[in-house]
């Protein structure tokens, strides 16, 4: 059995956050926490972050250097391995990060309130904020870790950067679609988990979803609104491209019944760094890429 746990806990994805206050979205609920005991009144230094997409985006910020603590889970780029790591997500060390006595730590939701209040007993100004599903979301986090870190033209540029690529994957995608005899979008599948035990894919609502549709596939599993996805709906739907986690493409084409899809046959099954899938951070743009380019064969 097959299946990518990152989807079900520990990859923690982001809304956006000011410094003493959180915004609302449309039904107000607040979209992060601020601790009140410790308010942030000044740009950190040294920050932990207990988000693998919050360690992501700080790089891309040129803020990596802030960095004093991270999860066992952040491992791009390549230097974070270097950075201290305090744990898990869930099961942060919180001992070793008051140790650290950082100026700031960024956690999210997976983040329980006992662990909150913890580090806010400490007297350490702590973040935490729910997950976000949508690439606006991702904007909107990078634009206020922006101005958290005093990083705002970095962070417009980067934004704008994503941008003016997810210009240029549609340009392409249009040009390839025009050739074609079909109007009809190629069918993605993506596999989150297959195996005995069941197989997964990303349904509505979900970040991988709007990737799919960003690079102008069509999901097989959109209309789909938890992880389970079965046999005989991957079956019924015969996608024309699978992707799937580089680790486990190898074993999902020769595993019966799997190896008998279309897109298997026709050796159109293709393994992708799993980061890239599961995490929503200015490395998605790549995912996107990625999916345009090889559904345009």
């Amino acid at each position: 059995m097959q299946i990518n746990l990152k989807y079900f806990g520990f990859v923690s994805l982001l809304l956006p956050f000011l410094f003493f206050s959180c915004n609302k979205t449309q039904d107000t609920k607040p979209n992060c926490v601020i601790s009140q005991k410790n308010p942030l009144n000044k740009t950190p230094v040294k920050v932990v972050s207990v988000s693998p997409a919050v360690t992501e985006i700080l790089f891309a910020l040129d803020c990596g250097d802030r960095l004093i603590g991270r999860t066992d889970f952040c491992n791009y780029p390549p230097e974070v391995k270097k950075i201290k790591s305090i744990g898990g997500i869930n099961n942060a060390n919180l001992e070793e990060i008051i140790k650290l006595q950082p100026d700031l730590v960024i956690t999210s939701s997976i983040f329980t309130k006992k662990m909150f209040e913890t580090i806010e007993d400490a007297g350490i100004p702590i973040i935490s904020f729910k997950e976000t599903n949508t690439i606006e979301g991702l904007y909107e986090t990078i634009e206020m870790l922006g101005k958290v870190m005093d990083k705002e033209t970095k962070a417009k540029s980067t934004i704008d950067k994503f941008e003016e690529d997810l210009k240029t994957v549609k340009i392409k995608r249009d040009s390839v679609q025009k050739t074609r005899k079909t109007t009809s979008l190629p069918k993605v599948y993506y596999v989150v988990g297959f195996g005995q035990m069941g197989d997964f894919s990303a349904g509505k609502n979900t970040f991988i979803n709007e990737i799919i549709t960003l690079a102008q596939g069509d999901n097989i599993a959109k209309e789909s609104i938890n992880w389970s996805f079965s046999k005989e709906e991957i079956f019924a739907n015969q996608p024309d491209y699978i992707f799937i986690r580089k680790e486990d493409s190898a074993q999902f084409v020769k595993t019966h019944p799997y190896n008998t899809l279309k897109a298997v046959k026709q050796n159109r099954v293709y393994g992708i760094e799993s980061n890239l899938m599961d995490i929503l951070s200015p490395r998605t743009i790549k995912a996107i890429e990625f999916i345009s380019e090889k559904i345009s064969d």
